[in-house]
């Protein structure tokens, strides 16, 4: 029988890796996180990364401020609602995503290479129900 914590202890291991491939970039996980959905989805609201993130308002405000600071965004005022303001991915972010690319997948690759194409889709629809679950 496994201790509490081994599956958290475990899934930590990985966070560990993916830190230690993007550390060198300048970008924590999250705002890497937050600089990919940002360039995939023109027009974001900080509202919409928020929900993207599953994280506070408040927090992907201040996510916003120190990327704002550090280059990787800009902010603008939605033309739509005074109050919104858009995220835009700037060239600096777009070529470290670009740089990033690969090596996520490889790590991708290096982590499940042991599971068969079902084993990984079951994988994900897994992970998928515990996400769900811990955003209620």
């Amino acid at each position: 029988m496994e201790g509490p914590g081994n599956g958290a202890g475990r899934m930590w291991l990985i966070q560990q890796r993916i830190d230690s491939e993007i550390g060198d970039s300048g970008l924590t996980r999250l705002s890497w996180m937050a600089a990919a959905h940002v360039e995939d989805s023109p027009g974001l609201t900080i509202g919409d990364l928020a929900g993207r993130l599953e994280v506070g308002r408040a927090t992907a405000g201040q996510l916003v401020d120190r990327m704002v600071q550090g280059g990787w965004v800009e902010r603008w005022a939605s033309p739509d609602d005074r109050r919104a303001q858009i995220v835009t991915a700037t060239p600096k972010a777009r070529a470290m995503l670009e740089e990033l690319a690969p090596r996520q997948s490889a790590l991708e690759d290096e982590i499940l290479q042991d599971l068969s194409a079902d084993e990984r889709r079951i994988l994900l629809a897994l992970l998928e129900r515990i996400r769900a679950r811990l955003g209620r």
